[in-house]
C-alpha cells in the first residue's frame, strides 16, 4: 500500500505578494496626494478599498494555514508575516483618515513628502523581498540585501520625522495644528516601524531557510 503525501501549498507565496502589492498601491496614493495637491477625501476612499483587500488576504491566510497539511515555511513565519504585512497597509490608511479627519488639507511642511517618499520606497523594497521568497535558499542574500535597504528607510525616516516636528513647533502658531500634524508624522514613522518589523522577519526566513 502507498501512501502519496499532499504537495506544499504555495498559495501563500501569492498571498505574500498580493499584500505587498497592496502596500505599494496605498503608499503610491499618498504620495500622489502629498505631491499633487489632489482631494484627500477620494483619495481615502482608495486606500480604503486597498485596505479591506488586505483584510481579506489576511482572512485567506488564516483561513487557509489551517487547511495546509505542508506550508512553505512555519505557520507561526506565514501568519506573523501576513499581518505584519497588512499592518502597513493599515497604518497607510490611518495616515489619510486623520489627514480627512483633522482637515488639516495639504501639508506645509516639505518633510512629509520626504516622508511619504521613503515610504514608497521601503514599499517597493518590501515587494522585492516577498518576490524572492519562493526561491529563499538561492536568494537568500537578495532578501537579506533587501531587508537591510529597508532598515536604512526606516533610519532616514526617523530622521525626517525628528526634523519635521522640530520644524513644526518652530513655524506653526496654531497649538491645535500642532497637535494634528504632530499626530500626522507620528502616524507616518510608526508605519516605517512596521515596515522595519517586515525586514526584520523577511531576514529571519532568509536565514532560517537557506
Amino acid at each position: 500500500m502507498s501512501f502519496r503525501l499532499k504537495p506544499r501549498d504555495d498559495r501563500f507565496f501569492k498571498y505574500f505578494n498580493d499584500l505587498a502589492d497592496a502596500i505599494c498601491e496605498a503608499s503610491l496614493i499618498l504620495k500622489s496626494f502629498v505631491e499633487n495637491r489632489s482631494d484627500p477625501t477620494t483619495n481615502l476612499d482608495k486606500i480604503n478599498e486597498v485596505e479591506e483587500r488586505g483584510d481579506l488576504i489576511l482572512s485567506e491566510v488564516m483561513k487557509r494555514i489551517n487547511n495546509s497539511f505542508i506550508t512553505p515555511f512555519d505557520r507561526e513565519d506565514i501568519l506573523l508575516l501576513s499581518r505584519e504585512l497588512n499592518n502597513i497597509v493599515d497604518h497607510i490608511q490611518g495616515t489619510m483618515e486623520k489627514i480627512v479627519i483633522y482637515k488639516v488639507g495639504q501639508p506645509k511642511e516639505g518633510y512629509v513628502l520626504k516622508l511619504v517618499q521613503v515610504l514608497e520606497e521601503a514599499s517597493q523594497e518590501i515587494k522585492n523581498a516577498v518576490e524572492k521568497l519562493p526561491d529563499v535558499r538561492s536568494k537568500s542574500n537578495e532578501i537579506i540585501d533587501s531587508c537591510e535597504k529597508i532598515r536604512s528607510f526606516e533610519h532616514e525616516g526617523d530622521y525626517l520625522y525628528r526634523a519635521g516636528i522640530a520644524l513644526l513647533f518652530e513655524n506653526t502658531q496654531n497649538v491645535i495644528d500642532i497637535i494634528k500634524w504632530k499626530e500626522i508624522y507620528e502616524h507616518l514613522e510608526t508605519t516605517l516601524d512596521y515596515c522595519e518589523n517586515v525586514s526584520n522577519i523577511l531576514k529571519g526566513v532568509a536565514i532560517k531557510y537557506v
